[in-house]
Protein backbone atom coordinates (compact mmCIF):
# COMPACT_ATOMS: atom_id res chain seq x y z
CA UNK A 1 0.00 0.00 0.00
CA UNK A 2 1.58 3.24 -1.24
CA UNK A 3 2.07 5.51 1.95
CA UNK A 4 1.11 9.65 2.44
CA UNK A 5 4.67 10.47 2.05
CA UNK A 6 4.88 8.35 -1.38
CA UNK A 7 2.10 9.85 -2.58
CA UNK A 8 3.20 13.29 -1.90
CA UNK A 9 6.40 12.80 -3.62
CA UNK A 10 4.74 11.92 -6.67
CA UNK A 11 2.69 14.92 -6.25
CA UNK A 12 5.73 16.66 -5.99
CA UNK A 13 5.52 18.02 -3.01
CA UNK A 14 8.54 18.53 -0.63
CA UNK A 15 6.55 20.50 2.26
CA UNK A 16 3.24 21.24 3.03
CA UNK A 17 1.85 24.40 4.82
CA UNK A 18 -1.88 24.05 6.50
CA UNK A 19 -3.54 27.46 6.47
CA UNK A 20 -6.57 27.29 9.49
CA UNK A 21 -7.86 29.68 12.43
CA UNK A 22 -7.36 26.31 14.47
CA UNK A 23 -3.63 27.44 14.21
CA UNK A 24 -4.43 30.86 15.94
CA UNK A 25 -2.50 31.05 19.19
CA UNK A 26 -5.07 32.05 21.48
CA UNK A 27 -4.17 33.98 24.94
CA UNK A 28 -5.58 33.15 28.46
CA UNK A 29 -7.43 36.23 28.20
CA UNK A 30 -9.30 34.93 25.13
CA UNK A 31 -9.81 31.65 26.43
CA UNK A 32 -11.27 33.14 29.94
CA UNK A 33 -13.74 35.08 27.68
CA UNK A 34 -14.90 31.75 26.01
CA UNK A 35 -15.15 29.83 29.02
CA UNK A 36 -17.03 32.48 30.70
CA UNK A 37 -19.39 33.14 27.96
CA UNK A 38 -19.85 29.47 27.31
CA UNK A 39 -20.36 28.76 30.78
CA UNK A 40 -22.83 25.29 30.52
CA UNK A 41 -19.51 24.05 28.77
CA UNK A 42 -16.96 25.33 31.07
CA UNK A 43 -18.78 23.25 33.94
CA UNK A 44 -19.31 20.35 32.29
CA UNK A 45 -15.77 20.09 31.72
CA UNK A 46 -14.86 19.97 35.51
CA UNK A 47 -11.78 22.10 35.49
CA UNK A 48 -10.73 21.45 39.16
CA UNK A 49 -8.01 24.43 38.95
CA UNK A 50 -11.54 26.45 38.04
CA UNK A 51 -14.35 25.23 40.43
CA UNK A 52 -13.22 28.33 43.15
CA UNK A 53 -13.61 31.09 40.58
CA UNK A 54 -16.30 29.99 38.60
CA UNK A 55 -18.50 29.94 42.03
CA UNK A 56 -18.80 33.34 42.02
CA UNK A 57 -19.60 33.71 38.25
CA UNK A 58 -23.48 34.12 39.01
CA UNK A 59 -22.81 37.27 40.85
CA UNK A 60 -19.83 39.14 39.38
CA UNK A 61 -19.34 37.38 35.33
CA UNK A 62 -16.30 40.29 35.05
CA UNK A 63 -14.21 39.07 38.00
CA UNK A 64 -14.77 35.53 37.34
CA UNK A 65 -13.57 36.09 33.67
CA UNK A 66 -10.18 38.15 35.25
CA UNK A 67 -9.56 35.15 37.78
CA UNK A 68 -9.64 32.72 35.26
CA UNK A 69 -7.72 34.37 32.85
CA UNK A 70 -5.24 34.93 35.96
CA UNK A 71 -5.36 30.78 36.45
CA UNK A 72 -4.65 29.89 32.77
CA UNK A 73 -1.77 32.22 33.14
CA UNK A 74 -0.82 30.46 36.07
CA UNK A 75 -0.74 27.30 34.64
CA UNK A 76 1.69 25.10 32.72
CA UNK A 77 1.35 25.20 29.01
CA UNK A 78 1.18 21.62 28.51
CA UNK A 79 -2.06 22.29 30.63
CA UNK A 80 -3.41 25.59 29.34
CA UNK A 81 -3.26 23.22 25.98
CA UNK A 82 -5.32 20.27 27.48
CA UNK A 83 -7.84 23.27 28.58
CA UNK A 84 -8.23 24.52 25.84
CA UNK A 85 -8.70 21.27 23.99
CA UNK A 86 -11.03 19.98 25.90
CA UNK A 87 -13.19 22.78 26.20
CA UNK A 88 -13.64 23.00 22.20
CA UNK A 89 -14.35 19.34 22.35
CA UNK A 90 -17.17 19.71 25.33
CA UNK A 91 -18.43 22.37 23.59
CA UNK A 92 -19.07 20.36 20.19
CA UNK A 93 -20.40 16.91 21.74
CA UNK A 94 -23.11 19.70 23.86
CA UNK A 95 -23.98 21.14 20.48
CA UNK A 96 -22.43 24.88 21.30
CA UNK A 97 -20.05 24.81 18.41
CA UNK A 98 -20.01 23.74 15.17
CA UNK A 99 -19.97 19.92 15.05
CA UNK A 100 -18.32 19.90 11.88
CA UNK A 101 -14.92 20.90 12.30
CA UNK A 102 -12.06 18.53 12.91
CA UNK A 103 -11.00 17.36 16.44
CA UNK A 104 -7.51 18.34 17.32
CA UNK A 105 -6.46 14.51 17.47
CA UNK A 106 -7.69 14.61 13.68
CA UNK A 107 -6.02 17.65 12.96
CA UNK A 108 -2.41 16.16 14.70
CA UNK A 109 -3.02 12.76 12.81
CA UNK A 110 -3.01 14.53 9.90
CA UNK A 111 -0.09 16.75 10.12
CA UNK A 112 1.49 13.94 11.28
CA UNK A 113 0.94 11.61 8.16
CA UNK A 114 1.66 14.63 5.98
CA UNK A 115 4.57 15.91 7.76
CA UNK A 116 3.69 19.22 8.19
CA UNK A 117 6.26 20.65 10.89
CA UNK A 118 4.76 22.96 13.72
CA UNK A 119 6.50 26.45 12.30
CA UNK A 120 4.31 25.12 8.85
CA UNK A 121 0.58 25.05 10.71
CA UNK A 122 0.02 29.17 10.19
CA UNK A 123 -2.97 30.90 11.36
CA UNK A 124 -4.46 33.30 8.75
CA UNK A 125 -2.93 36.25 10.75
CA UNK A 126 0.41 34.67 10.15
CA UNK A 127 -0.52 33.61 6.01
CA UNK A 128 -0.22 37.38 5.65
CA UNK A 129 2.94 37.83 6.26
CA UNK A 130 4.56 34.91 5.19
CA UNK A 131 3.15 34.23 1.68
CA UNK A 132 4.90 37.00 0.06
CA UNK A 133 8.09 36.32 1.59
CA UNK A 134 8.07 32.73 0.30
CA UNK A 135 6.68 32.85 -3.13
CA UNK A 136 9.53 35.58 -3.23
CA UNK A 137 12.56 33.68 -1.54
CA UNK A 138 14.63 30.86 -4.24
CA UNK A 139 12.65 28.82 -6.42
CA UNK A 140 9.29 30.17 -4.40
CA UNK A 141 6.81 27.54 -3.23
CA UNK A 142 7.91 25.12 -6.50
CA UNK A 143 7.60 22.24 -4.44
CA UNK A 144 5.13 23.41 -1.82
CA UNK A 145 0.94 22.67 -1.59
CA UNK A 146 -1.25 24.26 0.93
CA UNK A 147 -3.78 23.12 2.15
CA UNK A 148 -5.96 25.67 3.72
CA UNK A 149 -9.29 26.24 5.51
CA UNK A 150 -12.07 28.43 3.45
CA UNK A 151 -13.66 29.58 6.54
CA UNK A 152 -12.34 31.69 9.10
CA UNK A 153 -14.89 31.54 12.10
CA UNK A 154 -16.00 35.32 13.16
CA UNK A 155 -14.35 36.97 10.10
CA UNK A 156 -15.18 35.47 6.37
CA UNK A 157 -16.97 32.59 5.14
CA UNK A 158 -14.74 32.65 1.96
CA UNK A 159 -11.35 33.72 3.51
CA UNK A 160 -9.72 30.76 2.24
CA UNK A 161 -10.79 31.74 -1.79
CA UNK A 162 -8.84 35.28 -0.53
CA UNK A 163 -5.63 33.58 0.78
CA UNK A 164 -5.37 31.39 -3.00
CA UNK A 165 -6.02 34.76 -4.59
CA UNK A 166 -3.23 36.31 -2.52
CA UNK A 167 -1.30 33.27 -3.58
CA UNK A 168 -1.74 33.47 -6.79
CA UNK A 169 -0.71 37.38 -6.79
CA UNK A 170 2.53 36.33 -5.59
CA UNK A 171 3.14 33.91 -8.11
CA UNK A 172 2.47 30.35 -6.28
CA UNK A 173 3.45 27.72 -8.92
CA UNK A 174 1.77 24.95 -6.72
CA UNK A 175 -0.78 22.73 -5.36
CA UNK A 176 -3.70 24.23 -2.70
CA UNK A 177 -6.46 22.02 -1.18
CA UNK A 178 -9.23 23.95 0.22
CA UNK A 179 -10.68 22.23 3.44
CA UNK A 180 -13.76 22.89 4.34
CA UNK A 181 -17.08 21.21 6.46
CA UNK A 182 -19.66 23.35 3.61
CA UNK A 183 -19.97 19.62 0.92
CA UNK A 184 -19.38 16.12 1.38
CA UNK A 185 -17.37 13.66 -0.24
CA UNK A 186 -19.56 13.44 -3.27
CA UNK A 187 -20.38 17.37 -3.53
CA UNK A 188 -16.64 18.24 -3.82
CA UNK A 189 -15.79 18.44 -7.67
CA UNK A 190 -18.54 20.86 -7.62
CA UNK A 191 -17.33 22.57 -4.67
CA UNK A 192 -14.46 23.50 -6.75
CA UNK A 193 -16.28 24.72 -9.76
CA UNK A 194 -18.34 26.94 -7.56
CA UNK A 195 -14.59 28.38 -5.73
CA UNK A 196 -12.98 28.56 -9.28
CA UNK A 197 -16.19 30.89 -10.07
CA UNK A 198 -14.80 32.98 -6.94
CA UNK A 199 -11.51 33.54 -8.35
CA UNK A 200 -12.10 34.27 -12.02
CA UNK A 201 -9.93 37.01 -13.22
CA UNK A 202 -7.13 35.67 -12.36
CA UNK A 203 -4.03 35.59 -14.75
CA UNK A 204 -4.32 32.49 -17.04
CA UNK A 205 -5.91 29.69 -16.00
CA UNK A 206 -5.97 30.94 -12.18
CA UNK A 207 -4.77 28.26 -9.60
CA UNK A 208 -5.37 24.60 -9.59
CA UNK A 209 -7.70 23.86 -6.78
CA UNK A 210 -8.65 20.61 -5.00
CA UNK A 211 -11.36 20.50 -2.25
CA UNK A 212 -11.47 18.23 0.71
CA UNK A 213 -14.61 17.31 2.57
CA UNK A 214 -13.31 17.03 6.30
CA UNK A 215 -16.34 14.68 6.39
CA UNK A 216 -13.19 12.05 5.02
CA UNK A 217 -11.34 12.85 8.32
CA UNK A 218 -13.98 13.66 10.78
CA UNK A 219 -14.15 9.85 12.54
CA UNK A 220 -10.39 9.03 11.58
CA UNK A 221 -8.45 10.59 14.56
CA UNK A 222 -7.94 6.55 16.30
CA UNK A 223 -8.18 5.20 12.54
CA UNK A 224 -4.79 5.65 11.10
CA UNK A 225 -5.58 3.68 7.85
CA UNK A 226 -9.05 5.28 7.38
CA UNK A 227 -6.73 8.88 7.71
CA UNK A 228 -3.61 7.33 5.33
CA UNK A 229 -6.70 6.35 2.39
CA UNK A 230 -8.88 9.68 2.45
CA UNK A 231 -5.10 11.40 2.63
CA UNK A 232 -4.09 9.17 -0.46
CA UNK A 233 -7.16 10.08 -2.19
CA UNK A 234 -7.20 13.92 -1.88
CA UNK A 235 -3.70 13.45 -3.23
CA UNK A 236 -4.92 11.80 -6.05
CA UNK A 237 -7.28 14.07 -6.32
CA UNK A 238 -5.20 16.72 -6.56
CA UNK A 239 -2.41 14.97 -8.75
CA UNK A 240 -5.03 14.83 -11.34
CA UNK A 241 -6.53 18.50 -11.27
CA UNK A 242 -2.74 19.72 -11.45
CA UNK A 243 -1.44 17.44 -14.41
CA UNK A 244 -4.38 18.74 -16.35
CA UNK A 245 -4.17 22.44 -15.23
CA UNK A 246 0.02 22.23 -15.77
CA UNK A 247 -0.74 21.06 -19.14
CA UNK A 248 -3.42 23.07 -20.21
CA UNK A 249 -1.20 25.87 -19.08
CA UNK A 250 1.32 24.96 -21.37
CA UNK A 251 -0.42 24.39 -24.59
CA UNK A 252 -2.43 27.49 -24.11
CA UNK A 253 0.53 29.83 -24.33
CA UNK A 254 1.75 27.44 -27.41
CA UNK A 255 -1.45 27.51 -29.02
CA UNK A 256 -1.17 31.89 -28.95
CA UNK A 257 2.88 31.43 -30.18
CA UNK A 258 1.45 29.32 -33.12
CA UNK A 259 -1.14 31.62 -33.83
CA UNK A 260 1.42 34.52 -33.67
CA UNK A 261 3.48 32.65 -36.21
CA UNK A 262 1.06 31.97 -38.45
CA UNK A 263 -0.48 35.09 -38.90
CA UNK A 264 3.40 36.58 -39.12
CA UNK A 265 3.96 33.95 -42.62
CA UNK A 266 0.63 34.62 -44.46
CA UNK A 267 0.68 38.85 -43.81
CA UNK A 268 4.34 38.61 -45.49
CA UNK A 269 3.06 36.61 -48.46
CA UNK A 270 3.00 39.39 -51.84
CA UNK A 271 -0.70 40.68 -52.91
CA UNK A 272 0.13 38.36 -56.17
CA UNK A 273 1.15 35.28 -54.94
CA UNK A 274 -1.65 35.92 -52.16
CA UNK A 275 -4.67 35.78 -55.06
CA UNK A 276 -2.70 32.66 -57.10
CA UNK A 277 -1.52 30.78 -54.06
CA UNK A 278 -3.97 31.48 -51.38
CA UNK A 279 -7.29 33.06 -52.37
CA UNK A 280 -7.66 31.07 -56.06
CA UNK A 281 -7.63 27.70 -54.83
CA UNK A 282 -10.47 27.87 -51.91
CA UNK A 283 -12.73 29.71 -55.44
CA UNK A 284 -11.68 26.81 -57.69
CA UNK A 285 -12.66 24.15 -54.97
CA UNK A 286 -16.36 25.86 -54.88
CA UNK A 287 -15.55 26.88 -51.46
CA UNK A 288 -14.31 30.62 -49.74
CA UNK A 289 -11.30 32.73 -50.96
CA UNK A 290 -10.66 32.38 -47.42
CA UNK A 291 -10.55 28.42 -47.14
CA UNK A 292 -6.61 27.45 -47.71
CA UNK A 293 -6.16 30.71 -45.01
CA UNK A 294 -9.07 28.62 -42.89
CA UNK A 295 -6.16 25.73 -43.79
CA UNK A 296 -3.11 27.27 -42.93
CA UNK A 297 -4.22 28.57 -39.78
CA UNK A 298 -5.64 25.14 -38.10
CA UNK A 299 -2.65 23.09 -39.70
CA UNK A 300 -0.17 25.39 -37.68
CA UNK A 301 -2.11 24.91 -34.73
CA UNK A 302 -2.09 20.97 -34.83
CA UNK A 303 1.26 21.17 -35.95
CA UNK A 304 2.44 22.73 -32.92
CA UNK A 305 0.01 20.76 -30.46
CA UNK A 306 1.24 17.49 -31.67
CA UNK A 307 4.76 19.02 -30.98
CA UNK A 308 3.91 19.92 -27.57
CA UNK A 309 1.83 16.89 -26.21
CA UNK A 310 4.91 14.67 -28.08
CA UNK A 311 7.85 16.61 -27.23
CA UNK A 312 7.24 18.86 -24.13
CA UNK A 313 8.96 18.26 -20.90
CA UNK A 314 6.06 19.35 -18.97
CA UNK A 315 3.50 17.21 -20.28
CA UNK A 316 6.07 14.18 -19.87
CA UNK A 317 6.51 15.18 -16.13
CA UNK A 318 2.28 15.21 -16.26
CA UNK A 319 2.41 12.12 -18.07
CA UNK A 320 4.31 10.44 -15.16
CA UNK A 321 2.66 11.74 -12.19
CA UNK A 322 -0.70 10.34 -13.92
CA UNK A 323 0.43 7.14 -14.57
CA UNK A 324 2.16 6.77 -10.56
CA UNK A 325 -1.72 7.80 -9.13
CA UNK A 326 -2.79 5.01 -10.90
CA UNK A 327 -1.49 3.08 -7.79
CA UNK A 328 -4.32 4.54 -5.71
CA UNK A 329 -8.17 3.79 -6.41
CA UNK A 330 -10.62 6.37 -6.57
CA UNK A 331 -14.10 5.33 -6.70
CA UNK A 332 -16.33 6.67 -9.56
CA UNK A 333 -19.31 8.49 -8.85
CA UNK A 334 -21.88 7.58 -11.69
CA UNK A 335 -21.58 6.41 -15.06
CA UNK A 336 -22.54 9.20 -17.20
CA UNK A 337 -20.51 10.81 -19.32
CA UNK A 338 -19.63 14.66 -18.13
CA UNK A 339 -21.22 17.12 -19.99
CA UNK A 340 -18.19 19.26 -21.04
CA UNK A 341 -16.69 16.00 -21.97
CA UNK A 342 -19.79 15.37 -24.45
CA UNK A 343 -19.61 19.03 -25.80
CA UNK A 344 -16.12 18.27 -26.93
CA UNK A 345 -17.42 15.22 -28.78
CA UNK A 346 -20.28 16.81 -29.90
CA UNK A 347 -18.25 19.50 -31.37
CA UNK A 348 -15.95 16.69 -32.86
CA UNK A 349 -18.98 15.43 -35.00
CA UNK A 350 -20.91 17.98 -35.29
CA UNK A 351 -21.59 21.56 -36.38
CA UNK A 352 -24.05 23.66 -35.73
CA UNK A 353 -26.69 24.65 -38.01
CA UNK A 354 -25.56 28.75 -37.61
CA UNK A 355 -22.75 28.05 -38.70
CA UNK A 356 -23.98 25.65 -41.64
CA UNK A 357 -26.99 27.70 -42.83
CA UNK A 358 -26.23 31.38 -42.14
CA UNK A 359 -22.58 30.71 -44.02
CA UNK A 360 -25.06 29.78 -46.95
CA UNK A 361 -22.77 26.36 -47.46
CA UNK A 362 -23.70 24.41 -50.40
CA UNK A 363 -24.89 20.90 -49.42
CA UNK A 364 -22.92 18.06 -48.96
CA UNK A 365 -22.51 14.62 -47.51
CA UNK A 366 -22.94 14.21 -43.98
CA UNK A 367 -25.93 16.99 -43.70
CA UNK A 368 -28.27 16.23 -41.22
CA UNK A 369 -32.50 17.93 -42.57
CA UNK A 370 -35.28 17.64 -40.37
CA UNK A 371 -38.80 18.27 -40.76
CA UNK A 372 -40.16 21.73 -41.50
CA UNK A 373 -42.10 22.81 -38.19
CA UNK A 374 -43.22 26.27 -39.53
CA UNK A 375 -45.05 23.73 -42.57
CA UNK A 376 -48.55 22.79 -41.25
CA UNK A 377 -48.03 19.06 -42.66
CA UNK A 378 -44.95 18.47 -40.49
CA UNK A 379 -45.34 20.87 -37.68
CA UNK A 380 -45.02 17.65 -35.51
CA UNK A 381 -42.74 15.73 -36.95
CA UNK A 382 -39.70 15.20 -35.28
CA UNK A 383 -37.57 12.90 -37.95
CA UNK A 384 -34.59 14.10 -39.12
CA UNK A 385 -32.80 12.17 -42.36
CA UNK A 386 -28.89 12.26 -43.11
CA UNK A 387 -27.63 12.85 -47.01
CA UNK A 388 -25.01 9.95 -48.06
CA UNK A 389 -23.63 9.72 -50.99
CA UNK A 390 -20.10 10.09 -52.74
CA UNK A 391 -18.60 13.62 -50.96
CA UNK A 392 -17.16 14.26 -54.30
CA UNK A 393 -20.33 13.78 -56.36
CA UNK A 394 -22.27 16.07 -54.05
CA UNK A 395 -19.97 19.01 -54.09
CA UNK A 396 -20.37 21.97 -56.11
CA UNK A 397 -17.41 23.11 -58.47
CA UNK A 398 -17.23 26.65 -59.66
CA UNK A 399 -16.82 25.99 -63.23
CA UNK A 400 -20.81 25.51 -63.37
CA UNK A 401 -20.12 21.66 -64.29
CA UNK A 402 -22.92 19.27 -63.64
CA UNK A 403 -22.82 16.70 -61.08
CA UNK A 404 -21.20 13.40 -61.91
CA UNK A 405 -24.83 12.01 -60.05
CA UNK A 406 -28.28 14.30 -59.61
CA UNK A 407 -29.29 11.70 -56.75
CA UNK A 408 -28.04 10.64 -53.49
CA UNK A 409 -29.69 9.28 -50.38
CA UNK A 410 -31.93 10.51 -47.33
CA UNK A 411 -31.50 7.70 -44.71
CA UNK A 412 -33.72 8.41 -41.43
CA UNK A 413 -31.79 8.80 -38.17
CA UNK A 414 -33.42 7.16 -35.54
CA UNK A 415 -33.48 7.77 -31.36
CA UNK A 416 -32.48 4.33 -30.15
CA UNK A 417 -31.98 2.69 -26.99
CA UNK A 418 -27.99 1.63 -26.01
CA UNK A 419 -27.66 -1.36 -28.63
CA UNK A 420 -26.84 -4.75 -27.40
CA UNK A 421 -23.66 -6.61 -28.28
CA UNK A 422 -26.05 -9.02 -30.52
CA UNK A 423 -27.76 -5.82 -32.51
CA UNK A 424 -24.81 -3.54 -32.79
CA UNK A 425 -24.02 -5.29 -36.33
CA UNK A 426 -27.50 -5.00 -38.37
CA UNK A 427 -26.24 -3.81 -41.60
CA UNK A 428 -30.08 -2.50 -41.70
CA UNK A 429 -29.91 -0.75 -38.40
CA UNK A 430 -26.04 0.68 -38.20
CA UNK A 431 -25.51 2.74 -35.41
CA UNK A 432 -23.64 5.72 -34.97
CA UNK A 433 -20.79 5.42 -33.49
CA UNK A 434 -21.13 8.26 -30.71
CA UNK A 435 -23.76 9.60 -28.84
CA UNK A 436 -25.14 12.79 -30.00
CA UNK A 437 -27.27 15.27 -27.69
CA UNK A 438 -27.13 12.23 -24.92
CA UNK A 439 -28.98 9.79 -27.58
CA UNK A 440 -28.05 6.94 -29.46
CA UNK A 441 -28.56 7.33 -32.72
CA UNK A 442 -28.97 5.04 -36.01
CA UNK A 443 -29.07 4.56 -39.34
CA UNK A 444 -32.46 3.49 -41.18
CA UNK A 445 -31.30 1.83 -44.11
CA UNK A 446 -34.44 -0.19 -44.95
CA UNK A 447 -35.82 3.38 -45.33
CA UNK A 448 -33.47 4.83 -47.11
CA UNK A 449 -34.66 6.86 -50.23
CA UNK A 450 -33.09 8.43 -52.95
CA UNK A 451 -33.31 12.45 -53.58
CA UNK A 452 -33.01 15.12 -55.56
CA UNK A 453 -29.96 16.77 -55.40
CA UNK A 454 -30.56 20.06 -57.18
CA UNK A 455 -33.97 20.37 -54.63
CA UNK A 456 -32.04 19.79 -51.27
CA UNK A 457 -29.70 23.02 -53.09
CA UNK A 458 -32.78 25.35 -52.46
CA UNK A 459 -31.46 25.03 -48.32
CA UNK A 460 -28.14 26.22 -49.34
CA UNK A 461 -29.39 29.39 -50.56
CA UNK A 462 -31.58 30.73 -47.39
CA UNK A 463 -30.15 31.63 -44.35
CA UNK A 464 -32.37 29.19 -41.99
CA UNK A 465 -31.28 26.42 -44.38
CA UNK A 466 -35.54 25.95 -45.70
CA UNK A 467 -35.65 23.91 -48.38
CA UNK A 468 -37.89 26.05 -49.89
CA UNK A 469 -38.36 29.39 -52.09
CA UNK A 470 -40.30 32.15 -51.46
CA UNK A 471 -42.24 34.38 -54.17
CA UNK A 472 -39.92 37.18 -55.10
CA UNK A 473 -36.65 35.49 -53.97
CA UNK A 474 -32.77 36.79 -54.75
CA UNK A 475 -29.85 35.39 -55.13
CA UNK A 476 -28.31 36.28 -51.59
CA UNK A 477 -24.74 38.43 -52.16
CA UNK A 478 -22.72 36.34 -50.36
CA UNK A 479 -23.20 32.94 -52.42
CA UNK A 480 -20.57 30.78 -53.51
CA UNK A 481 -19.58 31.35 -57.40
CA UNK A 482 -20.64 27.27 -57.73
CA UNK A 483 -24.01 28.52 -56.18
CA UNK A 484 -24.29 31.56 -57.88
CA UNK A 485 -23.98 29.61 -61.14
CA UNK A 486 -26.69 27.11 -60.44
CA UNK A 487 -29.12 29.89 -58.37
CA UNK A 488 -31.33 30.79 -61.43
CA UNK A 489 -31.81 26.83 -62.65
CA UNK A 490 -32.36 25.56 -59.01
CA UNK A 491 -35.41 28.00 -58.49
CA UNK A 492 -36.67 27.90 -62.43
CA UNK A 493 -39.45 25.32 -61.34
CA UNK A 494 -40.88 26.40 -58.28
CA UNK A 495 -40.62 30.24 -59.65
CA UNK A 496 -42.69 28.72 -62.42
CA UNK A 497 -44.91 27.17 -60.44
CA UNK A 498 -45.59 30.14 -58.48
CA UNK A 499 -46.07 32.20 -61.81
CA UNK A 500 -48.96 30.06 -62.74
CA UNK A 501 -50.69 29.39 -59.49
CA UNK A 502 -49.75 26.05 -59.97
CA UNK A 503 -48.04 25.21 -56.51
CA UNK A 504 -48.69 21.43 -55.47
CA UNK A 505 -51.40 21.28 -52.96
CA UNK A 506 -53.74 17.94 -52.02
CA UNK A 507 -55.42 17.72 -54.53
CA UNK A 508 -53.36 18.85 -57.06
CA UNK A 509 -50.58 16.69 -59.01
CA UNK A 510 -46.95 17.59 -58.41
CA UNK A 511 -44.81 18.12 -61.49
CA UNK A 512 -41.91 15.65 -61.32
CA UNK A 513 -39.23 18.53 -61.43
CA UNK A 514 -40.52 19.58 -57.89
CA UNK A 515 -40.44 16.07 -56.26
CA UNK A 516 -37.68 15.61 -53.95
CA UNK A 517 -37.44 11.75 -53.75
CA UNK A 518 -38.67 8.94 -55.36
CA UNK A 519 -40.41 6.65 -52.47
CA UNK A 520 -44.24 6.72 -51.27
CA UNK A 521 -42.90 4.82 -47.92
CA UNK A 522 -44.10 6.56 -44.66
CA UNK A 523 -40.52 7.50 -43.74
CA UNK A 524 -40.11 10.06 -46.81
CA UNK A 525 -43.18 11.12 -47.66
CA UNK A 526 -43.37 14.35 -45.80
CA UNK A 527 -40.62 15.39 -47.84
CA UNK A 528 -42.22 15.28 -51.19
CA UNK A 529 -43.61 19.03 -51.03
CA UNK A 530 -40.78 20.94 -49.85
CA UNK A 531 -41.20 21.01 -46.57
CA UNK A 532 -37.94 20.52 -45.21
CA UNK A 533 -35.32 22.23 -43.30
CA UNK A 534 -31.78 21.85 -42.92
CA UNK A 535 -28.85 21.10 -40.09
CA UNK A 536 -25.46 20.07 -40.48
CA UNK A 537 -23.99 17.27 -38.72
CA UNK A 538 -21.93 14.58 -38.76
CA UNK A 539 -18.16 16.50 -39.50
CA UNK A 540 -20.14 17.34 -42.18
CA UNK A 541 -22.73 19.43 -40.48
CA UNK A 542 -26.25 20.77 -39.56
CA UNK A 543 -28.97 21.77 -41.36
CA UNK A 544 -31.83 22.85 -39.69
Amino acid sequence: MMQVTQALEILGAERVIWIDDRFDEITPPQLAKQLTDYFDVTLACEFLELEEALEVYEIDPDRTTQEVAQILTDVRPQRFREIKTIFFEKGKILGQFNEHELSSDVIAKACELLCVDEEDRWSFEETDQNIAKLCEAGDGDTHLCYIVDLKEAGVSSMRGVEILRQLSDASSKWTHFILTHETDMAGEGETETRLLEKLSGLEGLGVPICVIAKERLYDKADDPVGMEEALRISIKRAGLRRSLHEVLNGVQNTMHRAIDAAARKLLVIPPEKLESQVFDPGYREGLSELHVVERAVTACLGEKSREFFGDNDQVHESTKRLRDLRAISIEPQDSEPDPHLSEFRTAEVWESRELVNRALTPIACGDVFEADREEEATKNSRQMFILLGQPCDISLRPEGKSRDQDTAFLVPLKKKTSPKPDKCDNPKMQFLPFILFGENWACDFRNATAVRLSILDLASFRSDGRVRVDDGHEPPGELLEGQKKIYEARTAAVSKAMADDSSPGNDKEIAVELLLTFSASAASRVYTNLSSSRQRSIKTTERS
